[in-house]
């Protein structure tokens, strides 16, 4: 509620000066310039309600993980540009302590208008969606119940909460699969007998129903050290990339997609095995579109001797298709210990090799050398001088971050390539969030 009193106020604080700037408060004195702007009345009495509770025994029991972690959160649930007041508390005295309460706008104030209970110990996520095409955001609430138990629900705020579907879950996600307009909860557990799998919940009948599951080649454990990304396989075609880590430091990645005519296929399973085809070292690397081309590419570094084991190297990025096809898109050099990578020119493959060395105190080197002979190198540069250090003899910069520089330098070659384009396939690596 603070951060509401806050942003109130730095908009009136930017109002009251654009009218001071235009001449329109000349008549103002300046303690009148420097008194606090009141709250809307609405806001009064909201936050006197939200005092009354905490003052009670409720305790605030904000979502613990996702985008929408704040204590009271305004949303238009319904499209009628009013805001909603979705507020989270814990009574500890209840059986039922975790509170999700939503005030409407009502008479120039706010009113109760549901609240939905749940036991357990924390709400770990919210999210707001229209999950049945009416109009009206649902609520998809993850609780956690125990140490190893979650559970999700869906539920539609009329004038009582209606609970559309729940299940247990370890992952779950909104996803946009099937091209109806209607989003999917997708959601990962292990079932009864312990098998992995992944399934959708959309909207059918009239109903949120499961539409499709599918066993999954990883353990929930394995996924937990691993990713689920969210994109496409082709334009026209979205996926889900669900990374497991085994024992063994090998990444294993089942791809859900959409087929043309609506239904849900793991394109990287093998009918063999049931298992996915899709297994490479794990490098600190997961599917992403690497190449900015809008499709997703899997990783898949060459493999080192010791697995599991962060190390640079040569990583080929690869685009399955829908049919189970695979084919590679682009090879990059990925330099994990400095943050970077390159993305290797098409006329380097199968000619190129590496030689990494520490050239000095705070200096790192890359030396990239075709049929033998060096072409170009890339140095990972720190400390005071580095600036310096950067653009010495032939060296260019490529990139900067706040505390490192990195420089390119390129040998006579009788390939065409030139500093420019190193610096066209240099790249710096950004961390980047799972869905």
């Amino acid at each position: 509620m603070k951060k509401i009193w806050r942003k109130l106020s730095v908009l009136a604080s930017a109002a009251a000066l654009s009218l001071v700037l235009s001449g329109c408060l000349a008549d103002s004195t300046v303690e009148d310039l420097f008194t606090l702007p009141q709250p809307p009345i609405e806001y009064t009495e909201l936050s006197a309600t939200i005092s009354s509770l905490l003052a009670g025994g409720y305790e605030y029991a904000s979502p613990t993980a996702g985008q929408n972690i704040q204590s009271v959160q305004m949303v238009d649930l319904n499209s009628d540009g009013e805001n909603e007041a979705v507020a989270f508390f814990r009574d500890p005295t209840d059986d039922k302590p975790l509170k999700i309460m939503l005030f409407r706008a009502f008479d120039g104030g706010y009113e109760l208008a549901a609240t939905i209970e749940s036991s357990g110990t924390s709400i770990e996520r919210v999210e707001y969606r229209d999950m049945n095409g009416d109009g009206m955001q649902e609520l998809v609430v993850g609780w956690k119940i125990g140490s190893d138990v979650q559970n999700v629900a869906v539920y539609a705020m009329g004038a009582e909460p209606t609970v559309l579907m729940q299940t247990n879950y370890t992952h779950y996600s909104i996803q946009e699969m099937d091209g109806d307009g209607i989003p999917s909860l997708m959601v990962l557990r292990a079932d009864a007998d312990g098998v992995s799998v992944a399934e959708f919940y959309g909207w059918r009948s009239e109903a949120v129903t499961m539409v499709y599951r599918s066993p999954l080649s990883s353990t929930m454990a394995a996924i937990s050290s691993g990713s689920v990304v969210s994109g496409r396989l082709d334009e026209d075609t979205p996926a889900v990339f669900i990374t497991g880590i085994n024992e063994e430091g090998m990444a294993v990645t089942d791809i859900l997609a959409c087929r043309d005519n609506g239904t849900l296929t793991n394109a990287a399973v093998s009918q063999a095995t049931g298992v996915s085809t899709m297994i490479y070292p794990y490098r600190q690397l997961q599917p992403q579109d690497l190449n900015s081309d809008g499709i997703i590419e899997v990783p898949a570094p060459a493999v080192i001797a010791e697995l599991g084991k962060q190390s640079d190297g040569f990583v080929d990025w690869l685009h399955c298709n829908v049919d189970g096809t695979v084919e590679r898109a682009v090879t990059t050099y990925h330099c994990l210990s400095e943050d970077w990578y390159l993305l290797v020119p098409e006329e380097w493959l199968g000619r190129v090799s590496t030689m990494a060395t520490e050239t000095g105190m705070n200096e790192s080197q890359v030396i990239f050398k075709v049929e033998g002979k060096s072409l170009a190198a890339v140095y990972a540069i720190t400390g005071e001088n580095r600036e310096s250090r950067a653009l010495r003899g032939s060296r260019s910069v490529l990139r900067r971050r706040t505390d490192i520089v990195y420089a390119g330098e390129v040998a006579d070659n009788d390939m065409g390539f030139n500093a420019e384009q190193l610096r066209g396939c240099f790249r710096l690596i950004v961390s980047s969030w799972t869905s």
